[in-house]
């Protein structure tokens, strides 16, 4: 709830945009956080990068491997992708492993609409009905990707919370 609060206090002054990010962006880091946290056997059999595509444009990367996780945050203007890796990452991130990761190394892909991310940030919508309604798709490996979700959800990471 601390989390909702900080942003909500911050938000008066931001943009519709600038506040889902806000709120997308605090979410990201503590998904990592607590993805770092599992035990080794957990975190190593979600191992891989996991692509978040929002209004049809790439917005972060989730990346898992055996030391930790990480993520990296996506811009987008017409013709160029600038990113921002997260702080303490350990590995060198280019431009030419980003492209790779958009144009189809992901080892998941998650489509949304930035309506649909707001609402389940916020946790006005469950994650399951977003799922069964078509709001949010996801190709690749879809078992990994629900492994994800229930070791998090386990540790009490939840939307709106």
């Amino acid at each position: 709830m601390g989390l909702l609060q900080n942003f909500e206090s911050e938000a008066n002054h931001l943009t519709e945009e600038q506040r889902l990010w806000k709120i997308a962006d605090g979410f990201r880091f503590w998904v990592c956080s607590e993805l770092r946290n599992l035990e080794f056997s957990e975190r190593i059999s979600l191992r891989g990068d996991y692509l978040f595509v929002v209004d049809n444009k790439p917005r972060f990367i989730v990346m898992i491997d055996e030391i930790g996780s990480w993520s990296v945050a996506l811009t987008n203007d017409d013709k160029h992708v600038r990113f921002t890796v997260d702080e303490n990452c350990p590995w060198p991130v280019d431009l030419s492993q980003i492209n790779n990761v958009i144009m189809g190394s992901s080892r998941s892909t998650i489509y949304t609409d930035s309506l649909t991310l707001h609402k389940l940030l916020i946790g006005t919508l469950k994650a399951r009905i977003a799922f069964v309604t078509g709001k949010v798709t996801i190709t690749g490996d879809l078992a990994a990707f629900l492994k994800m979700v229930s070791l998090l959800k386990r540790n009490g990471v939840k939307p709106g919370v």
